[in-house]
């Protein structure tokens, strides 16, 4: 604790936590003191998922001898062990964190600035967006380095639900100079920023940049601007002076727990590189960028997946709210089109679609395909990285948040709705989890388990057509270890080629004591579903609660209504039925189907 002092003598420290007294002797000018104090029954501060989340709050009073207070300081923080792992292997090299002691599977995702004037952002809906992450299973937010130094109210939302915080500097995909006024400026940024935010029990990693390193290496800057090879030799020479000596230095001179790790930059290794798949983290951008198809992100699986995407449209009422008077909903609006900034953004999503789903004509229903489409493609990602664990062990899609109403790789748009992503998202990070890789000749069928403790399932296979008749079934009885990923089944294509797999679907369920679990997989892609058109009907159980059947299949349930809905999006067999409650109350919900876009 540092302590200004105006004139020598004795004084005192109160603390409330444990009503303890301290006294002390003090010179003039600055000092440096340890003060001792107890917690009883102390908890850790555990990220979501593992535990609670539990933050003291302490305050301590200076008194001069004689009982003048000089100062109150407050100070909220949380009891925890986070350690960042990496030691070779037989692969490369591990990264993961270690909390409390245990390996952590990360599931989060990337963090942009929540308005483009950032006054706007309201404690409410920081607290809104991090709770939104929360309620999707996820235990990390990676801070672009892009962005901004947020608020304190995210961190603290951060805190109170669990979140873990990978803070980027503020440092993107530029070159920067290495002069000492410049590297004096930086020290102070790294000085206030840690002061400020290390006692936040939910920050685990500072990280020097974002794609500074593979800018460097992969982005051709130098031949762009015709820099000569003394120029380019500089850039890095400057660039290893900022990254790998100033920040890391600047931080271990400010920090006061070794336990936060630095990052110098993210990734460490470039796209492309073989190198990014076996070490380090990495950013995949092979789908989208590279127009390569879904099914790549099978096989570009890395140690850390920091950041990857799909774009996807905002929800119908963030999509109005790009007009200042009526809202023309006509994708050939130029409104419309100037909330796209990809300059190639519907040519590649058109280009998606047109593999996976029938191309809609009228713009709500190209909306909802959209959407459907960006979900389907993240679902993919995030499910062949948790299936590859411990050889990964953190996925962070980009990107959770808008800072205006755009057509983006978001999961949450603008007005804090949640895209059809979102919804999957919840879905593919749950924390016991069945996924389903398809190869050749089989259907690989795993169980993913991220709890502590071994589980017990009886999990049964049934092949049923979208009347609801089974066609196939078997069963195994599983026993699963803690924090695992394992292949439970191999299912041969044989054995279910004399049905018609484009008019049935997988179901896999478990309803054991420790794990309750349904997973529908689709074998044939959207657009080759032979759908018949179901009856969905919508039961009014209260003000706040519905309950959804239909009696046939209903691929992609979408409920439509000014309101939140505890789950949309999803598919629901006949004979089944979902209760779904609304965030307030609604005198009509519509709905449609994937079928009404056929």
């Amino acid at each position: 604790m540092n302590i200004f002092a105006e004139e020598e003598g004795e004084y005192f420290t109160w603390f409330n936590l444990n009503r303890g007294m301290h006294k002390f002797h003090l010179n003039k000018g600055f000092n440096t003191i340890r003060l001792p104090y107890n917690i009883k029954n102390p908890k850790r501060w555990e990220p979501n998922g593992r535990g609670k989340p539990t933050v003291y709050a302490t305050k301590i009073s200076l008194y001069k001898k004689g009982g003048r207070i000089i100062r109150d300081i407050n100070v909220t923080y949380g009891l925890r062990d986070i350690e960042l792992i990496q030691e070779k292997d037989e692969k490369g090299k591990s990264f993961y964190f270690k909390v409390n002691g245990n390996p952590l599977y990360i599931k989060g995702t990337n963090w942009i600035p929540a308005d483009s004037f950032s006054p706007r952002i309201t404690k409410e809906k920081y607290q809104k967006l991090i709770k939104a992450a929360k309620e999707a299973n996820m235990n990390m937010i990676r801070i672009w380095g892009g962005g901004i130094y947020e608020d304190e109210e995210f961190y603290k939302a951060c805190d109170e639900n669990g979140i873990l915080v990978w803070q980027d500097f503020m440092f993107a995909g530029s070159f920067y100079p290495a002069d000492n006024e410049f590297l004096e400026n930086v020290k102070e940024e790294v000085k206030d920023q840690v002061k400020r935010l290390q006692n936040h029990p939910s920050i685990a990693l500072w990280c020097g940049n974002n794609e500074i390193d593979e800018a460097i290496v992969n982005w051709g800057y130098q031949k762009q601007f015709n820099y000569s090879k003394a120029d380019s030799l500089q850039v890095w020479k400057d660039y290893k002076k900022l990254f790998h000596e100033v920040i890391p230095n600047t931080l271990k001179e400010n920090l006061t727990s070794d336990k936060n790790k630095y990052w110098p930059s993210s990734p460490s290794i470039g796209w492309g590189h073989k190198e990014s798949l076996t070490e380090g983290d990495s950013h995949y951008w092979g789908v989208w960028w590279g127009e390569q198809p879904f099914e790549m992100y099978n096989e570009k699986v890395g140690r850390f997946m920091s950041e990857y995407g799909f774009q996807g449209m905002p929800t119908l009422s963030t999509t109005k709210s790009m007009f200042s008077g009526v809202a023309d909903l006509d994708l050939q609006n130029l409104t419309i089109k100037a909330h796209e900034k990809h300059a190639r953004g519907w040519e590649i999503i058109n280009k998606y679609m047109e593999r996976d789903y029938p191309i809609p004509t009228g713009f709500v229903k190209y909306n909802y395909v959209s959407q459907l489409l960006q979900a389907k493609g993240m679902q993919i990602a995030i499910e062949a990285h948790r299936r590859a664990k411990p050889y990964n062990m953190g996925t962070l899609y980009w990107q959770l948040n808008d800072c205006w109403p755009v057509v983006s790789w978001s999961s949450i748009d603008y007005l804090g709705n949640w895209k059809a992503f979102h919804y999957q998202a919840k879905r593919s990070f749950e924390p016991i989890l069945i996924s389903v890789a398809e190869n050749s000749k089989a259907y690989e069928i795993y169980l993913i388990n991220d709890v502590l403790k071994e589980i017990k399932a009886d999990i049964k296979f049934e092949l049923i057509d979208f009347a609801g008749k089974q066609l196939w079934k078997s069963n195994i009885n599983k026993e699963l270890k803690a924090d695992v990923s394992e292949k439970i089944l191999s299912i041969n294509k044989a054995d279910l080629v004399k049905f018609d797999v484009s008019k049935s679907v997988l179901k896999i369920s478990s309803d054991s004591e420790d794990v309750k679990l349904e997973k529908l997989f689709f074998p044939v892609r959207p657009k080759d579903l032979k759908l018949s058109k179901p009856n969905i009907t919508i039961k009014k159980i209260s003000p706040t609660e519905i309950e959804i059947s239909t009696d046939v299949l209903a691929k992609d349930v979408y409920l439509i209504g000014d309101t939140h809905f505890s789950d949309n999006f999803f598919d629901l067999l006949p004979g089944a039925s979902k209760r779904i409650i609304l965030s307030k109350s609604l005198d009509k919900v519509e709905v449609m189907s994937l079928f009404d876009t056929f």
